[in-house]
C-alpha cells in the first residue's frame, strides 16, 4: 500500500515539476525581450544623431524622393501659403546642390487636386499649382529651363475618403526628379555621383 501511495505521490510530484518546467520555459523569452526593450531607445537616438545617408538612383524615370517635400493648397486655390514656402525654399536649396553637381538632372513639379469638381477644372487647377511651384523655384534661383509642370488633376489622390482631413492632403504639389543622361546616384546629405 505504501509502495502504491508513493508512486502515485511521486507521479504528481512529476507531473508538478514538468508543469512548473513548462512554465519556466515559456516564460523566459518574456524577460528577454523585456532586458532588450531599454536597448531600442538608444538605438533610436543613436540614428537620429547620425541618420544614415540617403541615397538614390534616379534614372529616366520621373522619381519622388522624401527629401523632396510637397507642399499643400487650399480649396479651389494656387497661391502658396507661407508654410509652402518655407518647405520649397529648402527643396530649392537641395535642387540646387544637385543640380549643380549633375547637369543631367531635372526637377518637375506635378500639380495634384481633390475629388471634388469636374476632371477638366481639376486639370486646370493642377496645371495652375504646379506653375506657381515653378515660379517660386525660379525666384529662388533655379533655371526655368530645368523644371517641367504637369497636371495629374484628381487622377492621383494619396487618400480616397471625402472628408477635409483627406481632401487636403490631395490638394498638393509634388517634385520629382529625373536624369536626362543615364542613371545617377544621388545623395542629398554629400555629392551626386553618375553611373552609366
Amino acid at each position: 500500500m505504501n509502495k502504491f501511495i508513493d508512486s502515485m505521490l511521486g507521479r504528481r510530484f512529476q507531473g508538478l515539476y514538468m508543469l512548473a518546467l513548462a512554465v519556466l520555459l515559456t516564460g523566459c523569452p518574456h524577460r528577454i525581450k523585456t532586458a532588450e526593450t531599454p536597448a531600442a531607445p538608444e538605438t533610436a537616438t543613436a540614428q537620429q544623431e547620425h541618420p544614415p545617408q540617403a541615397a538614390y538612383q534616379i534614372g529616366q524615370e520621373w522619381t519622388k524622393v522624401p527629401e523632396m517635400a510637397s507642399v499643400r493648397f487650399d480649396y479651389m486655390k494656387a497661391e502658396l501659403k507661407p508654410d509652402a514656402r518655407e518647405s520649397l525654399k529648402k527643396n530649392a536649396a537641395l535642387l540646387k546642390r544637385v543640380m549643380e553637381k549633375n547637369p543631367s538632372m531635372r526637377a518637375r513639379v506635378e500639380g495634384n487636386c481633390d475629388q471634388r469638381g469636374t476632371e477638366e477644372y481639376n486639370m486646370a487647377l493642377g496645371q495652375r499649382r504646379a506653375e506657381a511651384v515653378r515660379r517660386y523655384y525660379v525666384a529662388m534661383g533655379l533655371s526655368r529651363k530645368t523644371i517641367e509642370t504637369i497636371s495629374f488633376g484628381k487622377e492621383r489622390p494619396v487618400c480616397d475618403e471625402s472628408n477635409e482631413a483627406c481632401w487636403s492632403q490631395n490638394r498638393r504639389g509634388d517634385t520629382t526628379l529625373n536624369s536626362t543622361s543615364g542613371t545617377v546616384g544621388v545623395s542629398f546629405n554629400d555629392a551626386v555621383s553618375s553611373s552609366k
